[in-house]
């Protein structure tokens, strides 16, 4: 027998058979959930690219979710069927979701490092998911189906995962300045294709214009972007000169939204971050002046314009005379009034997750699945989640509120100061917008971004509340 003969299989006979076993299973995958499947080898050598790096995972998370609308009519419509589930169940996002956590867990190992936690706001984040627990009990206890339960869960869930997952890949200030660029060239790339969506005649169109984005999250960021400008001029912090290029860019964005709730925000925020950014002038007041000037504002909108423009006529749309003639803001009343009764008669536990209001006073308008959603978001926790849910709700936001006030009030670095401004009353902002929408908690593209921000917000204030 030959010396060839004798030897034992090679790595190129391994490779071989490794190959074809490969081979196979992707064929049998092909056969049993369609030709989808072929892309899985691809699919697995990226997961395992991605799970080398957990920066890059979790900022890949943050971005497809923003960038990525979830309707078809919008300019990357085509991109939607990352929210749609796979054939074994969990969408391609939440797939990339726990793929990062799964590379934050073996990165903390590789470095030998314990996993941190998110500071002031761990305790609220264990509220969240004390209450949706206490809520699917409360669901499965009336009654709730089990694919109802999975489904309201599966958008709370992103609240308390991505702040956990930010502070422990964002550390130091260089990489805090890095994720505060990668936010705002986010909110910038936004912007651009919501106006070349306008200019190319695609979107939703309102009210005989094409608008660049009818969803919150886009909105919202763009939003924090315009603050975070506002606050680094009036701070006097240095900015790239490609973020003063595109401010007017996002303004655009805002304004073709035509979004009135969010003008609302805008024009409150900004007036905050300037009167609250001004030096000499005392702290209190600033903010009783700008709560002031808000109200003038919305007193401003209520004199008649003449004028046919989309835009002019939203903003007329705000005058409370005219809610009684929009059957929308009529139905917001109706709601508000049947949701405030099932609130006097479900208190502590609430209706639970799934659960759906009782149209016990009549609603002019009827929409498909209007009663599993109020327009107040704070009402919202409370009815699907209890007062545990409330607390949570309140907790979140205000400890938000809290870190966004010490990170500019503490950080020794303008920039980093200013985005602790800008945050502040960007969340300030998503108070009052929510008062008429909720977006936290049920659209789970919203929540990864409010969860971003809280944790950014957490890192921000652990460097500025340093000693020394």
């Amino acid at each position: 027998m030959s010396a060839l003969s004798m030897r034992a299989p090679g790595p190129s006979r391994v490779a071989v058979a490794s190959a074809g076993a490969g081979l196979a299973l992707v064929a049998l995958a092909a056969v049993r959930y369609g030709s989808g499947a072929l892309v899985l080898p691809l699919a697995a050598a990226a997961a395992l690219a991605l799970l080398q790096r957990a920066r890059v995972t979790v900022g890949l998370v943050v971005a497809l979710m923003v960038i990525c609308e979830g309707r078809s009519d919008d300019l990357l419509g085509f991109a939607r069927g990352i929210y749609e589930p796979l054939p074994i169940g969990p969408t391609p996002m939440e797939c990339l979701l726990a793929l990062a956590v799964l590379a934050v867990l073996i990165d903390r190992l590789r470095a030998e490092r314990p996993a941190r936690l998110a500071g002031p706001l761990t305790l609220p984040l264990m509220l969240v998911v004390l209450a949706a627990a206490a809520g699917a009990v409360t669901g499965a206890f009336s009654g709730i189906g089990g694919k109802d339960l999975v489904f309201a869960a599966r958008q709370l869930a992103w609240l308390p995962i991505v702040p956990l997952l930010v502070v422990n890949v964002v550390e130091t200030e260089r990489q805090v300045r890095g994720a505060l660029a990668f936010g705002v060239a986010i909110a910038l790339v936004k912007a651009a294709l919501g106006v070349i969506g306008v200019a190319a005649g695609v979107g939703i169109v309102v009210e005989g214009a094409t608008i660049t984005y009818y969803e919150p999250t886009a909105n919202w960021l763009v939003l924090l972007a315009i603050l975070g400008v506002v606050a680094a001029l009036q701070l006097r912090a240095r900015l790239p000169i490609w973020v003063l290029a595109g401010s007017p860019l996002l303004v655009l964005s805002l304004v073709l939204s035509f979004r009135r709730s969010f003008w609302i925000g805008a024009a409150l925020g900004v007036l905050l971050v300037v009167l609250l950014g001004s030096r000499p002038l005392g702290r209190r007041l600033a903010f009783v002046a700008a709560l002031l000037l808000a109200v003038a504002v919305w007193m401003l909108s209520l004199q008649p314009l003449q004028a046919e423009d989309p835009i002019v006529e939203r903003a007329r749309s705000l005058e409370p005379s005219k809610i009684e003639r929009n059957a929308q803001d009529r139905y917001r009343i109706d709601e508000l009034q049947n949701v405030a009764t099932e609130i006097r008669q479900h208190p502590i536990s609430g209706l639970g997750l799934g659960g759906q209001w009782t149209a016990t006073h009549p609603l002019g308008v009827d929409h498909e699945n209007g009663r599993s959603y109020t327009h107040v978001v704070a009402l919202w926790w409370w009815l699907k989640l209890g007062i545990l849910g409330l607390l949570a709700y309140l907790a979140v936001m205000g400890t938000c509120l809290a870190m966004g006030w010490q990170v500019w009030r503490r950080s020794a670095d303008p920039l980093l100061s200013a985005a602790g401004l800008a945050l502040l009353c960007g969340f300030l902002a998503l108070a009052v917008v929510e008062t008429v929408g909720s977006f936290t908690g049920l659209d789970p593209r919203f929540t990864a971004l409010v969860g971003a921000m809280g944790g950014l917000l957490a890192v921000m204030r652990r460097l500025a509340m340093r000693p020394g």
